[in-house]
């Protein structure tokens, strides 16, 4: 019995992401709503651009808590010898990523700048304690007794309180500002490129955030996403009505991708994957790309696909 209420009291934490996730897009698309002006009234006449602009620009969204403090910067990252260094704000999994697109498909990155989102303009947190070190797997017993101690420094109310109350923040921050950063990048460069929304983890609400905007200017040429808490109907929030979401802007297919590992309690939410989340500081939803995985390089693909001038047209 203590063991079954410990591991309720662990998935509640857990389940407070979730309940963030209702509360934040929600309240944004809400504040924020505007009317979808059509393709053919969004779209202009192009204009002579300076030389050098990418054909797109990743507009990215790290996960969360992937900030200095955590060790989970890594410095800028230069992805093509053609092209501009991103911040480095992307997060170790989203870089990786571009970076086996570059390694499969040399060149295609040339004419692709990555901008990401910085900590002024998204803090992604979470502020979560973990249970697990970086490389343990508990078992029940171990789990129960740091379950106990987290539960002991932190009353379950309070840290369930400050998770939810920081998250919505980070959410709500990251939301609000990303449409900013496309227009001060666009302000300083002159550049009018087509845009791909690329998040991982809790980046993956705050891009998706930005898809209408963009699709409004009638620059949105795809979205790409890795352990997608919006997945439904597994995903930490895809229980939830699709009226309390975000709604994404309208895109084929072919050009939204969404990257979701078996058992990554992010995107495939039940209590087995939960349990190892909370057994293994969540290594399954940490590995996107930093460790092999057998749909890597058919994600790389298709992401290489996406990124060919030919394929994506601006909605």
């Amino acid at each position: 019995m203590i063991r079954s209420a410990f591991f309720r009291a662990a998935v509640a934490l857990s389940a407070s992401a979730a309940l963030a996730v209702s509360i934040a897009p929600a309240a944004a698309a809400t504040a924020n709503a505007a009317p979808v002006v059509p393709q053919a009234a969004a779209q202009s006449a192009p204009s002579p651009q300076p030389a050098g602009c990418p054909e797109f620009v990743v507009l990215a969204a790290r996960g969360s808590d992937q900030n200095e403090e955590y060790g989970e910067y890594f410095g800028p990252q230069q992805y093509s010898p053609h092209a501009a260094p991103s911040n480095g704000y992307e997060g170790a999994n989203l870089s990786a990523l571009f970076h086996l697109v570059e390694k499969r498909h040399p060149g295609t990155m040339d004419k692709v700048h990555v901008l990401a989102l910085d900590p002024q303009a998204y803090p992604a947190s979470m502020n979560l304690p973990p249970l697990a070190q970086e490389g343990e797997q508990l078992n029940p017993l171990q789990l129960i007794r740091r379950l106990g101690g987290v539960v002991m420094e932190h009353p379950l109310h309070e840290l369930a309180y400050s998770v939810t109350v920081g998250f919505v923040h980070s959410l709500r921050t990251g939301m609000a500002n990303a449409p900013r950063v496309v227009e001060k990048y666009e302000r300083e460069t002159g550049c009018q490129p087509r845009y791909i929304t690329a998040g991982y983890s809790q980046g993956a609400i705050v891009a998706t955030s930005a898809e209408r905007y963009l699709a409004q200017r009638g620059k949105l040429a795809g979205a790409v996403y890795l352990g997608n808490p919006l997945s439904r109907p597994h995903g930490m929030a895809g229980w939830l009505p699709q009226r309390l979401l975000l709604q994404p802007a309208a895109l084929p297919d072919s050009r939204r991708l969404n990257y979701c590992l078996d058992g990554d309690f992010v995107c495939d939410l039940n209590l087995a994957s939960a349990h190892d989340a909370l057994a293994t500081k969540a290594a399954r939803h940490a590995s996107y790309f930093v460790e092999p995985s057998l749909g890597d390089a058919a994600f790389a693909d298709s992401l290489a696909t996406l990124l060919t001038p030919s394929s994506a047209g601006g909605l």
